[in-house]
């Protein structure tokens, strides 16, 4: 009788366990997005589903299909609603990933394929041609490993892409906006060399938001009179305000000013005066991955 309940309360913890591990060693499923993407691999998913199909009341069942979309996501909020686990917006973080582990027990789950190519980094740099492309390639289990004490950040000046690595392995690969070698300043009409410096820099400094003290608008009763580089203005500062250009999600690189920072303007070419632009959906993103010490290489 003992060794009988000795086994059974192995197999419960080895069930409960593997239950465990299938859910809260996933990565999130689903990015806070509007466009609520799914990067998880198609195992996790179909698992996701078929506990989803067992423990939600009045559901009508999911096809297993290891597909992220409406139907599944409604699902999940149903079941978000039904053990009241808050927020309730269809998006499987930590709290879902812990409920779903407690009660999946007795189901059987698929073992996860973590070798998907059409998901790799290797699969989207031979498909897709980095220098042109705005893509953005994310690798969502890396990103959820990412403690801001393992990450570091590539800058390419080559290919105008910016690379987030955690662990050493590449996380994130966003297209960029580096300085011109040849900038024009409508003001002075003369082209300089405003390049982004090579090297290897630290995060000096972040700031969610930021203007800048040196590029920016001059307005005089209202009417912008000049833009670009206020120590280049030659006219009178009586009367007129100053207003920097915004800079979110800034994070310093050298004492001269040059860091990364937000921008709508992401172009395929080098095209700053210095700075590194990153597109508005993404430097959020980066931003809560690094700290002031991160290390930055510009090559």
């Amino acid at each position: 009788m003992r060794k009988f309940l000795f086994y059974s309360l192995l197999m419960w913890g080895a069930n409960y366990l593997s239950a465990k591990q299938s859910f809260q060693d996933y990565a999130d499923m689903c990015e806070k997005t509007q466009t609520q993407e799914c990067s998880n691999y198609h195992d996790e998913v179909v698992n996701l589903q078929r506990v989803l199909n067992a423990r939600v009341k009045g559901l009508t069942p999911l096809k297993l299909d290891g597909k992220w979309g409406e139907k599944t996501k409604e699902a999940v909020i149903l079941f978000q609603k039904q053990y009241h686990i808050s927020p309730v917006e269809g998006y499987v973080g930590r709290k879902t990933k812990y409920h779903l582990a407690r009660l999946s027990k007795g189901i059987k789950c698929s073992p996860v394929q973590k070798h998907h190519s059409k998901r790799s980094y290797h699969f989207f740099k031979q498909h897709v041609n980095l220098r042109k492309s705005y893509k953005v390639f994310k690798n969502s289990r890396l990103l959820s490993l990412a403690d801001k004490h393992n990450t570091q950040i590539q800058i390419d000046v080559h290919q105008q892409r910016l690379r987030l690595l955690v662990g050493g392995e590449i996380a994130l690969d966003t297209p960029c906006t580096t300085g011109a070698k040849k900038k024009f300043e409508p003001n002075t009409k003369i082209y300089r060399d405003k390049h982004t410096p090579l090297g290897t820099y630290r995060i000096r400094e972040k700031l969610a938001n930021k203007r800048s003290t040196i590029f920016g608008d001059i307005y005089r009763n209202g009417k912008k009179i000049y833009h670009g580089d206020r120590r280049k203005y030659h006219g009178s500062w009586k009367g007129v305000r100053y207003v920097g250009a915004s800079l979110k999600h800034w994070m310093r690189l050298t004492s001269s000013g040059i860091g990364l920072h937000a921008s709508k303007y992401i172009k395929r070419y080098p095209g700053t005066n210095g700075c590194i632009r990153l597109p508005e959906h993404i430097a959020p993103l980066v931003f809560s991955k690094v700290k002031q010490g991160t290390k930055v290489t510009i090559r």
